[in-house]
């Protein structure tokens, strides 16, 4: 089966932010973690504080912003210039397994943003799914403060509380969507003057049923790898997200989920930015920063498993 984002995304916990999201408008407050010997009482608070600023940053952007986005699957790569915009976002292919799109990639690229331009049945159709997306995303992260027994394990050399945790054995989920989380344990790190989310590594310790439209089983061993990175302007962008997941739908079909997405070279965009003007901005401006393939490749080079 082919990989998809939308998928991925929901599958790996993707307690990141909606690629246009800030830091949160108005956070919970955070404790001191000057003791990092942290109780029980004191880490389950720190990360519903870390959930409940996820979700904020999610649905109250501080900006929106210009980024250009790899996908890796099995199917091979493509790399965008992408631009989220409080409508949704829209991209621009710039490159197919490493090399230029060829022609006809082009002409069907171009096709799709001068359909964005005319048509607004087509703009609230994208929006509509994209937004659908993010609730699903939603859904997972407001269960993840409950979904875990979560205990302190040190502090990074850069300041970030390291927790570990594992599947809570009374949690019940709220959603579909968040029935994966009873099969995980990993580790994560956690800013702790933002209460952001810095990293999270998982893997699933027991095969896990989920539904989305189809009951699928995932397989004990699938892991996933996230990273988010604070930007010059104190905004926390999503980096990589790296999944590697294998099991079967319907206990027929096999189901395959190894893909990687990249996010680099983030620049703010106006705050009020339509999709059309999103999409002027890709069709005038075609520049690139000058080392953007290395850059991405030395992303990726760090998400590759053992």
């Amino acid at each position: 089966m082919k990989s998809t984002p939308t998928l991925a995304l929901w599958l790996c916990l993707t307690a990141t932010l909606w690629v246009a999201a800030g830091t949160a408008s108005a956070p919970l407050p955070a404790r001191t973690t000057q003791d990092l010997n942290l109780p029980a009482a004191s880490i389950h608070q720190m990360m519903k504080n870390v959930a409940w600023n996820e979700l904020q940053a999610s649905e109250h952007p501080v900006h929106y912003y210009w980024y250009l986005e790899k996908d890796i699957s099995s199917d091979g790569s493509r790399t965008n210039v992408q631009i989220a915009t409080h409508h949704g976002y829209v991209d621009r292919l710039i490159a197919v397994d490493g090399k230029s799109p060829n022609k006809v990639q082009i002409e069907k690229n171009e096709q799709v943003l001068q359909n964005l331009l005319t048509s607004a049945q087509l703009r609230e159709s994208r929006y509509k799914d994209q937004r659908s997306d993010t609730l699903r995303r939603d859904n997972v992260i407001k269960d993840v403060p409950n979904a875990f027994v979560f205990t302190y394990d040190g502090r990074s050399k850069e300041g970030l509380v390291k927790l570990k945790f594992r599947p809570a054995p009374n949690f019940k989920p709220s959603s579909r969507q968040s029935l994966i989380l009873r099969g995980m344990a990993g580790e994560v790190w956690v800013d702790p003057s933002s209460q952001r989310m810095a990293k999270i590594d998982g893997t699933l310790i027991k095969d896990v049923k989920i539904g989305w439209g189809f009951l699928a089983r995932l397989n004990k061993g699938g892991r996933f790898l996230m990273e988010q990175t604070r930007g010059p302007d104190g905004i926390w962008q999503q980096e990589l997200l790296s999944v590697h997941f294998d099991g079967s739908i319907l206990i027929f079909k096999g189901l395959h989920i190894h893909e990687t997405i990249i996010r680099s070279f983030f620049k703010q965009v106006p705050k009020n930015l339509t999709v059309r003007e999103a999409v002027h901005m890709l069709q005038a401006d075609k520049s690139l920063p000058k080392d953007w393939q290395s850059r991405l490749d030395a992303i990726e080079k760090s998400a590759r498993f053992d």
